[in-house]
């Protein structure tokens, strides 16, 4: 039994189970020069034996199969819980974000966070008015926000007052931001369709088109010309994909099959079409940025976009660009507790912008209600 992770890690006998995980990176190559041993002697001190040992992905998907399925385990540290119906949650995500502990902590939120925030978006605001640029903030709400009723019965919220509901509140007492809170629209859809994969943390197609029409309700008083798609301009399509991030997560991708949808364009077509853009290497971004633009005759008289992102964004990206004669889409590295998220002056002024939209994903939006630490402290005297 000892031998038996080596020497099927030798043999490499039976298929093993994938884990979606971060630090999965291979070993360098081994070279002959004395640099090249010393990154690779570097690699297995930090970690690589740990998480590259045999059978480890198989010895994970069983863990989690039994936990979840026969122990009906679910605990608040693991990375992702099993709630009610078989319904996945992202529950840690990194060492210093706690999502389900944040879902129903009774702890107020510091005002000194509140304010940092604030701050940030009316700079940001500010700028983009002096341009005669429009500006928007989209928070897209946590899977659990929308869900609640699908977490495990150990999870439940002691205070309806959450910290997305203080955040906001905060923000529109003190500024006049144009917020756009998308869990009203998603309440609404949630009535006919289910808005939410259960096996992954983002919306489904459903979910999306529900964000897009509160998104556009904002969007039309600056561009009166742009008419948003009605639900009756989509058919819904459901069809046999992939199972959701979470299930990848806990390595139970093969018991937890899950159909995806898509939303058909009814007239026969979309306008917008995708385009090559010049790769950025600042730290900021996530991910290289992408373009889109509605050619010819048809994108005439029709805006030109930026839109800053997260994952949550690629359900909407099909329905917006339809209403952009040119958009670049950026996938940002989430912000911190200390670092906003980079807001790319040089690209809104490069490619002449006449709205600036920011996507937030609720996690990455509002801070921890833990106190400010010693640096913290430095970096928001007076609180």
């Amino acid at each position: 039994m000892i031998l038996a992770p080596g020497v099927t890690e030798l043999l490499r006998r039976g298929r093993a189970s994938a884990v979606a995980e971060s630090g999965m990176e291979g070993l360098p190559p081994l070279e002959a020069a004395p640099a090249a041993w010393v990154r690779v002697f570097n690699a297995l001190r930090g970690g690589y034996l740990e998480k590259h040992f045999g059978l480890r992905g198989r010895l994970i998907t069983w863990y989690n199969y039994v936990n979840a399925f026969l122990l009906k385990s679910s605990q608040d540290n693991n990375p992702v819980v099993m709630g009610r119906d078989r319904w996945l949650f992202l529950s840690q995500d990194g060492p210093d974000r706690n999502i389900l502990e944040d879902f129903r902590t009774t702890r107020p939120l510091p005002e000194a966070k509140m304010r940092r925030v604030l701050d940030v978006l009316t700079a940001r605001r500010d700028w983009c008015a002096a341009r005669g640029i429009a500006y928007l903030v989209v928070v897209a709400p946590n899977k659990n926000t929308v869900y609640p009723e699908k977490l495990p019965e150990a999870f439940t919220r002691p205070a309806e007052d959450s910290h997305l509901d203080q955040l906001l509140r905060y923000l529109k007492d003190h500024a006049a931001l144009d917020l756009v809170d998308l869990r009203p629209a998603l309440a609404e859809a949630k009535k006919e369709h289910q808005v939410f994969y259960a096996t992954d943390s983002h919306w489904n197609a459903h979910g999306a088109f529900a964000a897009y029409r509160e998104i556009m309700r904002h969007v039309t008083p600056h561009f009166p010309n742009i008419r948003p798609f009605a639900p009756g301009d989509y058919t819904p399509v459901e069809y046999a994909g992939l199972p959701g991030d979470l299930a990848f997560l806990m390595g139970l991708q093969e018991y937890l099959p899950e159909p995806r949808v898509m939303y058909v364009n009814a007239a026969g077509g979309a306008r917008a079409r995708g385009t090559s853009y010049p790769a950025s290497g600042h730290p900021g971004y996530f991910q290289p940025l992408v373009a889109s633009e509605v050619p010819g005759p048809a994108g005439e008289g029709l805006p030109r976009a930026v839109f800053f992102h997260d994952s949550f964004f690629w359900e909407l990206m099909p329905f917006l660009a339809e209403h952009f004669r040119f958009a670049v889409y950026a996938w940002m590295n989430p912000q911190t507790e200390m670092e906003p998220r980079h807001f790319d002056t040089e690209l809104i002024e490069r490619e002449r912008a006449d709205i600036v939209i920011e996507e937030f994903t609720e996690r990455y939006f509002v801070p921890s209600a833990r106190p400010l630490d010693k640096r913290e402290q430095a970096a928001h005297p007076g609180n």
